[in-house]
């Protein structure tokens, strides 16, 4: 029996990403609680970000990461419960909230690294495996979107007459 994504094709390119998005995630969380890591795996990014970037504010991380204000905050607050990171209002912008990590954050911090080493070793054995380097591949498809979105090639795809062409003959 095939998988019906086989099927389906490049059209639900989104269908396998996800799929491959959450088979990560699920191996991640689960070697995170093997490794007794406090963070999970889903705040690595943002924990990751702070240290490297201490006194970061929220909207900063959210920029940098390409997540929503609300869910950089709530992971934050999380990290905050965990005393993993402080944050207090910002010198320059009292809306602002900034964020540093603590001594426990930075251990926590350095513990990531190690298993963000793991990970990339596997990940670079999966894509000897396959072939293809896929995080390049990918990174290259986000900046080719972000200089043509997808939307917008859909269109012209749409508008051309080869588009056309093809719905005639069906």
């Amino acid at each position: 029996m095939t998988d019906f994504a086989d099927e389906l094709g490049p059209g639900y390119l989104n269908l396998v990403v996800r799929r491959v998005a959450q088979r990560i995630g699920a191996s991640g969380d689960a070697y995170f609680r093997h490794k007794g890591a406090a963070s999970a795996a889903a705040s690595t990014a943002v924990l990751t970000y702070i240290a490297r970037h201490d006194g970061a504010s929220i909207a900063d991380i959210a920029a940098a990461l390409g997540y929503t204000h609300q869910a950089v905050a709530k992971a934050v607050q999380a990290m905050e419960d965990a005393k993993l990171v402080r944050s207090i209002a910002s010198e320059r912008d009292l809306r602002k909230r900034v964020v540093s990590l603590t001594r426990e954050g930075k251990r926590e911090a350095a513990e990531l690294d190690q298993m963000a080493e793991t990970a990339a070793a596997v990940f670079r054995d999966v894509f000897e495996e396959i072939g293809v380097d896929l995080f390049k591949a990918l990174r290259d498809f986000e900046r080719a979107t972000d200089r043509a979105p997808l939307l917008g090639r859909l269109l012209e795809l749409d508008a051309s007459p080869r588009s056309r062409r093809g719905k005639a003959g069906h």
